[in-house]
């Protein structure tokens, strides 16, 4: 009596075993196929489940996919981050997103997602030369791709707060646009000299001095500006990077500010913030 005929999988558990083979980090040295190297363990189960073509058996396809997939993700972020590379040294900047992938694979189908988390991971991790500059240049660029495709959020009018007193009460964040920093580099004349460089291995020298405090953001025509704030705005912006209250962020403030910093915020909240809401860099928390 033949036996029972083992039922294929499920193509959910096709693109799991699919999903975790090809996002297995590439060694740093292999033939051909990098899972020769990084996993030979599953060319058996490779060559079962995937037809050869092209004169690739199963287990060869696989390593293409594992490679480009690789190739793929590491080009995308090397796009975002070409201040960063510059400083780092493509090697090591290489490494360090091979490894923050690894560990945070993408979880959405949208690739401006990719990096959301990687300046929190390199703050965490990073202990390199020039980590103060790698660090702000990788806040800088994030910001630049946050401006160009990151959502807007719910405006205030759009929900009906327009009134002060409900203004006053509504809990506000900063849109998703929008990014308050403070840089002590001129990255933006620093990244039109790297961003010629598609070697991403050329010297640049490296960026002036250049301290200011701005807003990266995009405006109503859909283009990426910056704009320099004076340090009390600022430190009232950053504290809208988490959902607060207007009297929530001044009282995390007191105290930090200087006696004539003080003295501005007074002078200007009232106008910043009827700015801030009418070009929405504030939104519904």
């Amino acid at each position: 009596m033949a036996k029972p005929r083992k039922s294929d999988p499920s193509l959910a558990q096709m693109q799991t075993w699919f999903g975790n083979a090809i996002s297995r980090p590439l060694p740093d040295e292999y033939p051909g196929n990098p899972l020769a190297v990084s996993a030979p363990e599953l060319e058996g189960e490779a060559d079962a489940r995937l037809r050869e073509k092209g004169g690739l058996d199963g287990f060869g396809r696989l390593g293409i996919y594992n490679q480009q997939y690789w190739f793929r993700l590491v080009s995308i972020m090397q796009s975002d981050y070409t201040c960063a590379i510059h400083l780092m040294g493509l090697r090591v900047f290489n490494d360090w997103a091979v490894r923050f992938l690894a560990e945070h694979p993408p979880a959405s189908p949208f690739l401006a997602e990719l990096d959301a988390a990687f300046p929190a991971y390199l703050e965490a991790g990073y202990q390199g030369p020039d980590r103060e500059a790698v660090l702000q240049a990788i806040a800088y660029e994030r910001a630049l791709s946050k401006a160009f495709d990151a959502l807007e959020g719910t405006a205030l009018a759009e929900a009906g707060l327009t009134a002060p007193a409900d203004l006053l009460a509504a809990r506000l964040r900063l849109a998703p646009h929008v990014s308050p920093l403070h840089i002590d580099w001129d990255f933006a004349e620093y990244r039109t000299r790297c961003l010629p460089d598609e070697s991403l291995e050329a010297a640049v020298a490296p960026p002036l001095p250049g301290p200011s405090d701005m807003v990266i953001f995009r405006d109503a025509d859909l283009e990426v500006m910056k704009e320099t704030v004076s340090p009390p705005a600022l430190a009232v912006l950053l504290e809208f990077r988490r959902s607060a209250t207007l009297g929530e962020a001044f009282g995390n403030l007191e105290g930090r500010l200087s006696e004539s910093e003080q003295a501005e915020l007074m002078r200007g909240i009232s106008g910043w913030f009827q700015d801030w809401v009418a070009r929405g860099w504030l939104c519904l928390g």
